[in-house]
């Protein structure tokens, strides 16, 4: 991460001459900016104290009202860093998606410098990065919480999206992401390649965004929809004893550990049922989202199919009401194997005009 991040906040006050800017800044400001100045000079953290004192014009009294030690001022430096570029690095990825906004993160962490100067400080800042994880690695998990925070924000966009694989932990995620970045960056500044050829920011996020669960557009296009998920366990549209019914058979994919339909499918099947029974009463410019399900279960499924038949209770201009049913066809007798309750919350929206009973 040292390339961008440095660049975007630490060498704007190295650079900075103007007399005027000086009588702006704090005391505190000023031994900062002493410490990227000699930190791009020398590319080293070994200097002292009084070296800063001295070419800050100031007194180790005035130092030491600020920073109980050069190691708190590299901290200082190094949380303003931090906390400066991934407000920047925000700002730039508002409105974008998120493998842009992702990409453009890695992007800037991967910038390499454009003078010789921006090369020191960085490198100094990358064994500085190094010995506070290993010394104080609370404050450096502190530190780096914004940029984090905001890998985390993309990656739970991305889930958001359809993107990301849902099945993510994102705040683990972008752990991973920002310190897998984070590692690359500082193999490039301690020179130490492992292959002769630096990592850029491309291979980066491709291989970041394909972890995160990113496919290419082949496997995009093989990615089911949830009426393809359906279609795969066996959920489709049919009829019992004339009435429109949503069935699913009984097969390994779906029981639980005693062998029978699993009660969470059974569910699933009475609100896809109850919900495509329910577009023919909707108004033009309205469509409908469950408010609540109640289902009894009487009866385990454990063999043949069960079919889930919706009759309408109550519907009205906000709301609607269903009772649906479910029946095994084992013996053939009419059993009935579980009971629900379905309320739908009626909203103004684009009316649906298809669904799986339309395609039945």
């Amino acid at each position: 991460m040292e390339g961008g991040t440095w660049k975007g906040a630490a060498a704007p006050m190295a650079d900075s001459g103007d007399e005027a800017d000086e009588a702006d800044v704090t005391r505190g400001d000023r031994f900062i900016k002493t410490a990227v100045a000699i930190l791009g000079e020398t590319g080293r953290t070994d200097f002292t104290v009084q070296e800063v004192v001295a070419r800050s014009k100031t007194s180790l009294r005035a130092f030491y009202q600020h920073f109980s030690s050069k190691d708190e001022l590299l901290l200082a430096l190094f949380d303003r860093t931090i906390a400066q570029s991934a407000k920047v690095w925000r700002a730039e990825t508002t409105g974008l998606d998120s493998t842009a906004a992702l990409k453009l993160v890695i992007d800037r962490i991967s910038e390499q410098p454009e003078s010789s100067t921006q090369d020191s400080l960085n490198r100094a800042l990358t064994l500085y990065n190094q010995h506070l994880a290993e010394t104080r690695p609370r404050d450096y998990a502190r530190i780096l919480t914004p940029l984090h925070q905001l890998i985390r924000d993309i990656v739970s966009q991305g889930i958001t999206e359809g993107v990301f694989d849902p099945g993510l932990d994102f705040g683990a995620a972008a752990a991973i992401v920002m310190q897998t970045v984070m590692g690359a960056q500082r193999l490039h500044w301690l020179g130490a390649e492992l292959n002769g050829t630096p990592v850029d920011a491309g291979q980066l996020f491709e291989f970041c965004s394909r972890a995160l669960g990113v496919r290419d557009s082949a496997e995009e296009a093989a990615t089911p929809s949830l009426a393809e998920l359906f279609g795969q366990i066996g959920m489709r549209p049919g009829r019992r004893a004339g009435e429109f019914a949503m069935t699913m058979p009984v097969s390994p994919q779906v029981v639980n550990t005693s062998g029978a339909l699993q009660g969470g499918l059974i569910a699933t099947l009475v609100d896809v049922a109850a919900g495509q029974f329910g577009l023919e009463y909707l108004q033009p410019g309205t469509t409908m989202t469950t408010a609540d399900l109640f289902v009894r279960y009487l009866r385990p499924i454990r063999q043949g199919s069960a079919f889930a038949v919706p009759r309408m209770l109550r519907s009205g201009r906000r709301a609607m009401v269903m009772q649906v049913d479910v029946y095994g066809d084992r013996d053939g007798d009419g059993e009935l194997l579980a009971t629900a309750t379905v309320n739908f919350a009626i909203i103004d929206g684009p009316t649906p005009t298809a669904g799986l009973r339309a395609n039945s």
